[in-house]
């Protein structure tokens, strides 16, 4: 049997498995070695095993991107070799906070370390800042997961109608059709609606809400347009 019977043979499961083990070996390479995939009825199960915590969050990335899926559960293990301290990893973790591109944006943020969560504590001024943060600390070897609990500085000091329009304006400016998302704001949650192309302009329109000061939080439905 030549490959491409056996694609034919393949069921809708079978077939979404292999273009997400594809997918994860072209843009994770050797990282997605000991990554497993499993599908049923749309619902795709990740395990196995990666070096840290940002790598295991790109694999859902990936995975919930492409067509088909419904619904990702991700049981991938972070595996650490020897034994890390919580001491080394919030070290570590200050470090990179520290010395990067957003560094000035995210200077108000403290680190407590216990069993290898990390919880981040202080102040940002938006909602983008401090997921900026989490993603650097997920970056750290060690580290189990991290945990949100930075407040927001600029909550409450920007009322919601002018949140809107600073989000209205944001979109109005990307290279897709902002015109056809819907935005409400209430009480600094910001709502989002309609229709894009991609996944990822529905992505890249929650970033651009997450970017607004003012913004605690972000609910994002917006849907794909059918080809």
């Amino acid at each position: 049997m030549n490959i491409k019977d056996k694609k034919e043979n393949l069921t809708k499961d079978e077939l979404l498995v292999d273009y997400i083990k594809d997918k994860l070996e072209e843009k994770m390479q050797a990282s997605s070695m000991d990554i497993n995939v499993t599908c049923r009825d749309g619902v795709v199960h990740l395990s196995g095993f990666v070096d840290v915590l940002v790598e295991k969050e790109y694999a859902e990335q990936i995975t919930y991107s492409i067509d088909g899926v419904k619904k990702v559960e991700n049981n991938i293990t972070i595996g650490v070799e020897g034994q890390i301290t919580d001491k080394h990893i919030e070290k570590e973790v200050i470090d990179r906070l520290r010395n990067n591109n957003y560094s000035e944006k995210i200077s108000g943020i403290g680190v407590k370390v216990k069993d290898g969560v990390v919880n981040l504590i202080g102040h940002v001024d938006t909602l983008k800042d401090s997921h900026i943060a989490m993603k650097i600390a997920s970056e750290v070897r060690g580290v189990k997961d991290v945990v949100n609990n930075t407040q927001i500085s600029t909550l409450g000091v920007i009322d919601d109608v002018t949140i809107t329009n600073m989000i209205r304006d944001k979109l109005n400016r990307t290279d897709f059709s902002g015109e056809d998302i819907a935005c409400t704001v209430t009480g600094g949650i910001a709502s989002l609606s309609g229709y894009t192309q991609t996944k990822r302009d529905a992505e890249i329109a929650k970033e651009l809400a997450m970017s607004v000061e003012g913004v605690r939080k972000v609910i994002n439905k917006i849907r794909i347009r059918e080809k």
